[in-house]
């Protein structure tokens, strides 16, 4: 019999079209993850794993990013345990990153920061927090969906290949500024390069990464497999990698699974019910 878990989505309450609590459930036995690579996970963790993880029907592309994040991490725990193998370990005392030595972490480890109470997804940037631009700036958080086209949008490809990123994420965020509402992210990155000063424009970019930084954090805590310090971080990305256990991580969560059930999920997702209930 397959294993399923309620989970309460960080933005509860945002949606419309969304139930506050999803029902997790088994991903297939053997899942498309199991042929994709990085550069094509969120496609088919959107298109072909949630519709059959998830018991409740819905456009998986309309969940906020936060969400999206969240559920993957949440699926993988309940599907392969909370138990991780990295070789990659950043350790305050030893100031450097541990490589090549392998390390079996905790994903529950990783902290999540929840909305505070009250949330609306309308956020204001006031014009005072500027030094000469003089309107305030409205931004909201993105859906899964709005990160995807953001990523693939040419506008913010550096002549290296790379992308802007900070400035990409500024755009999209941005819905209006002073009376300019609705705005798409190419009117946001002209009004930006036209009347904002290089000093409001750190600031902007600041103050976008500062009010929608939400969500699971990027890495969790360890010890360290040098020195024992149990301060040091590993990275944790959602991402194919970490629907690839090793059979250790496999084996290490059904020893405690025998001894403690189904808590590995439970514990991992009541901070954030319990925040928003």
């Amino acid at each position: 019999m397959g294993l399923s878990e309620k989970v309460q989505l960080l933005g509860a309450g945002l949606y419309t079209d969304i139930p506050d609590v999803l029902t997790l459930s088994s991903i297939p036995t053997v899942s498309e993850l199991d042929y994709v690579g990085n550069e094509d996970f969120d496609k088919t963790m959107l298109d072909s794993i949630l519709p059959k993880a998830v018991e409740e029907k819905i456009n998986f592309r309309d969940l906020l990013e936060i969400d999206y994040e969240w559920i993957c991490r949440c699926l993988r725990i309940l599907n392969y345990g909370p138990y991780f193998t990295t070789n990659m370990v950043l350790c305050p005392t030893c100031k450097d990153a541990v490589r090549g030595r392998e390390q079996q972490v905790d994903l529950q480890t990783i902290d999540c920061k929840p909305l505070p109470a009250g949330f609306t997804n309308d956020i204001t940037i006031p014009a005072g927090a500027f030094i000469d631009y003089k309107q305030d700036v409205h931004m909201h958080l993105m859906t899964i969906a709005r990160v995807i086209e953001m990523n693939n949008d040419k506008s913010f490809k550096l002549a290296d290949g790379g992308v802007n990123s900070r400035l990409a994420r500024a755009c999209y965020c941005i819905t209006s500024i002073g009376n300019h509402t609705h705005m798409t992210p190419v009117e946001v990155k002209l009004e930006l390069s036209k009347n904002f000063s290089p000093a409001d424009y750190l600031i902007l970019a600041d103050e976008v990464g500062r009010l929608s930084d939400y969500g699971l954090r990027a890495a969790g805590r360890c010890a360290c497999p040098v020195c024992g310090n149990k301060e040091a971080a590993y990275l944790a990305l959602s991402s194919d990698r970490f629907f690839r256990p090793s059979v250790g991580d496999l084996r290490a969560w059904g020893q405690a699974r025998g001894e403690r059930g189904m808590e590995d999920l439970r514990r991992y997702t009541a901070s954030a019910v319990q925040k928003h209930s």
